[in-house]
């Protein structure tokens, strides 16, 4: 985890020391093994029961998801959880690959509208909760972590994470050609899609941003990319010194003049 100082805060607490007390721990964790990993992708799966009117025929309103299980990612009012798909798949990374991988979610840090519910409630002598937008989060965990993983899969509504995601990478001027300083090295940002996911703008994202790509069909197939991508990063890491977060100026004085 990049713990150096920027501009990343939530009540004036840097959000380095946030993630370092919450992001979940993997079973075998120390000091000197703080390799965050900051998963993305859709929280909500699709539900043909929702779209269409004659969807209780079908044997199932979900679609075929690599991640989703349509047996166990179910809300008690029945819609589909890929949160909770999510969240089984950082468990697995954490167990299996020995990292802190986490969802936004795990952070206990509220929306601008989640904090005015919060307040609705509070005490007089309690503090004010204050707010902060899902994008601005996503930045500040993306810049601290070590890798961050984008998911797109059949299964899910990606209308959020599509969005996030190109905030994100224009966030780090990652875009081809950009002569901005790159805040964060496109070689620890990964984007994951499902060989039944399709999408011309997210299929397009790798020729116009200069970033790690690939596809899975299955959910060890998946493991086993990511596994792999983490153990190139870890050797680049050693051979180059490759930084996990580039603060400072956004371009260089040459640049400006």
């Amino acid at each position: 985890m990049f713990d150096g100082e920027t501009n990343f805060q939530y009540n004036e607490r840097p959000i380095s020391d946030i993630l370092a007390e919450q992001a979940p721990s993997p079973p075998k964790f120390s000091t000197h093994n703080d390799f965050t990993v900051y998963v993305m992708g859709p929280y909500t799966a699709f539900n043909a029961e929702v779209a269409y009117d004659d969807a209780d025929t079908l044997r199932t309103p979900f679609q075929n998801d690599p991640l989703f299980d349509p047996d166990r990612h179910i809300t008690n009012d029945g819609k589909g959880d890929m949160e909770q798909a999510l969240r089984d798949f950082c468990t697995n990374l954490r167990e299996n690959l020995n990292c802190r991988a986490f969802i936004a979610t795990d952070i206990d840090i509220p929306t601008h509208e989640q904090a005015e519910e919060q307040n609705k409630t509070r005490s007089d002598d309690e503090p004010v909760v204050e707010g902060m937008d899902p994008l601005a989060q996503s930045v500040a965990f993306a810049a601290h972590s070590d890798a961050v993983i984008f998911l797109f899969t059949q299964g899910g509504l990606t209308t959020g994470v599509g969005a996030e995601t190109g905030g994100i990478l224009g966030e780090f001027h990652l875009r081809r050609g950009n002569p901005a300083l790159t805040h964060k090295p496109g070689q620890r940002i990964g984007l994951y899609l499902d060989e039944s996911f399709s999408s011309a703008t997210i299929d397009e994202l790798p020729k116009g941003y200069d970033i790690q790509y690939d596809s899975f069909s299955t959910k060890s197939d998946l493991h086993e990319k990511v596994r792999n991508w983490f153990d190139s990063l870890d050797r680049e890491t050693r051979d180059t010194d490759l930084p996990v977060f580039i603060p400072g100026e956004t371009y260089s004085s040459d640049t400006d003049s």
